[in-house]
């Protein structure tokens, strides 16, 4: 199927997130549900609401609607857009019932391009893929890559072995839904490359599902070796016990100090 791409662009609201050219750069990833909370209701707005406590610099959303009969034909990404005052990024890994579905990066840095990866299917299970944009912050250019891997453990080795094969010089953060646990093979392969960004200190909640009694961490974001991250969090309270299977994932990165 051919991929297209939508890219929106609204002002940037200065109240919630942090300056440009910051030390600092925040980076937030979370799979939403298609905004379908564990009440069983859809509410975007409790989705925008928890993304704007995080005050990110970057979001990587999976499970994105577009057009599709269940989330009452909305457009997921313009929405987010004008709600969050950041430029959209969707690419659509699946279309059925009329719409679309897949992931979506918002952003309120420069953008140099961005593309999306169809990443492999050896089981024939949904089609998942791989959104790339590169933004430009501090002086760096950044390939930001934004992913939803599958549920069998063959498909989840063979994309990641996909995704580490366009891994190049050029910094990167890739953050998603990787669907298991650290120690299993596709994430294994992905952090020869890439390191996990979750900074454990006593008591550091590390479950991401399920969002009401999380056992299991299985979203991440990973980087490579010019970034390193000073905080991270996994945003635990009453608002995402609610309004997502999935808890969201935030790090606050800066760039590694150069040894003269």
């Amino acid at each position: 199927m051919k991929q297209t791409s939508v890219t929106l662009l609204f002002a940037v609201s200065a109240c919630c997130f942090s300056v440009y050219g910051t030390e600092e750069l925040v980076v937030l990833t979370y799979n939403i549900h298609h905004a379908e909370g564990m009440d069983g209701l859809v509410d975007l707005d409790r989705i925008v609401s928890i993304i704007k406590d995080a005050g990110p610099d970057v979001v990587c959303l999976q499970e994105v609607d577009r057009g599709l009969p269940r989330t009452g034909g909305l457009d997921f990404p313009a929405l987010l857009a004008e709600k969050l005052g950041m430029q959209a990024f969707f690419e659509p890994n699946y279309r059925f019932d009329g719409g679309e579905y897949g992931n979506a990066l918002l952003t309120r840095l420069p953008v140099a391009g961005h593309h999306n990866q169809a990443l492999p299917n050896p089981v024939n299970a949904e089609p998942r893929g791989c959104l790339t944009v590169t933004v430009s912050w501090n002086g760096l250019a950044i390939d930001v890559k934004n992913t939803h891997l599958g549920l069998n453990g063959q498909e989840r080795l063979a994309q990641a072995e996909a995704i580490v094969a366009t891994l190049g010089d050029t910094p990167v953060i890739l953050a998603g839904d990787m669907n298991e646990n650290l120690t299993a093979p596709a994430m294994q392969r992905l952090t020869v490359r890439l390191k996990d960004t979750l900074v454990k200190g006593e008591n550091t909640p590390t479950g991401t599902v399920p969002s009401t009694a999380p056992r299991r961490r299985i979203d991440y974001i990973l980087t490579s070796s010019l970034l390193e991250p000073a905080s991270s969090t996994i945003f635990r309270n009453d608002a995402t016990a609610v309004a997502s299977d999935h808890l969201p994932y935030r790090v606050v990165l800066r760039k590694v100090a150069v040894q003269d």
